[in-house]
């Protein structure tokens, strides 16, 4: 009766939902007061900057869509100096930074999309949410209006018409707040040809994630998994597990 109700509840996800609740519960008690959302997001990135330790060699290439301000870049040019790496990012002042700390990452100050063209950018200026900043189109409305924020016009690039001779990524990262699956369409033939590891978010506010799920996994061939190691994924699981994630990783 016992294994029983055990296969239920994994089933429906209870026990999973009892362990987080005491874990929490535990971290509480120990003085952690971080909300739920941030503990998942310090916790992903603890595991994806492993997962490149682990996975890059010196002369490994990268891609990092959405560099912000470098933080995985940090990593990425440690354990790979010598390859050739390649980051996106199309704010000016970030672009400047970038520049400055990693003379030699070519630094790219557009926005990677589906298409060559121009789109509009919104970069929100309050302290917490300047990483939530993104393509106008991609962006939860009522989100935009609550926060500060400066609108620009930017260039986008579609990476497949812009990739350097002989080039291919071992890993790809991207992080654009709902515009990914734009970003994978427009590198789509990239991907087929290199199959690189490639570490993305994407949340349930974001949409089109099944259409991001038959792209990476059917179309490119890749399997998916979470930031925990949990998988491979079919497509049910990662619709369902996007309630409570939102980092994710896809490999061969």
């Amino acid at each position: 009766m016992r294994s029983v109700a055990n296969r239920i509840a994994d089933a429906t996800g209870a026990r999973g939902a009892v362990a987080r609740g005491r874990d929490h519960l535990v971290d509480l008690l120990n003085g952690d007061r971080r909300s739920p959302v941030v503990r998942r997001n310090e916790e992903d990135d603890r595991h994806l900057k492993l997962l490149l330790r682990f996975c890059l060699r010196p002369t490994s290439n990268c891609l990092d869509v959405g560099a912000n301000r470098g933080h995985f870049l940090r990593v990425i040019t440690t354990v790979a100096p010598d390859g050739r790496h390649i980051a996106y990012e199309p704010v000016p002042h970030l672009v400047e930074q970038l520049t400055d700390e990693f003379p030699g990452v070519e630094v790219r100050p557009v926005a990677l999309s589906d298409r060559d063209g121009a789109a509009t950018y919104i970069e929100f200026l309050d302290k917490g949410f300047v990483s939530l900043s993104g393509l106008a189109e991609q962006l939860n409305p009522e989100t935009v209006s609550l926060r500060r924020h400066t609108a620009t016009t930017i260039r986008t690039e579609r990476f497949d018409d812009h990739v350097p001779d002989g080039w291919l990524p071992d890993v790809v990262k991207i992080d654009v707040e709902g515009a990914e699956l734009q970003v994978l369409e427009g590198a789509v033939l990239t991907l087929r040809k290199a199959k690189p590891l490639v570490a993305f978010e994407h949340g349930q506010l974001h949409g089109n994630s099944d259409a991001l799920f038959t792209l990476l996994c059917e179309d490119v061939g890749l399997r998916l998994f979470n930031m925990d190691g949990e998988g491979p994924l079919d497509r049910s699981a990662f619709i369902d597990q996007l309630a409570s994630r939102w980092n994710w990783v896809a490999h061969e």
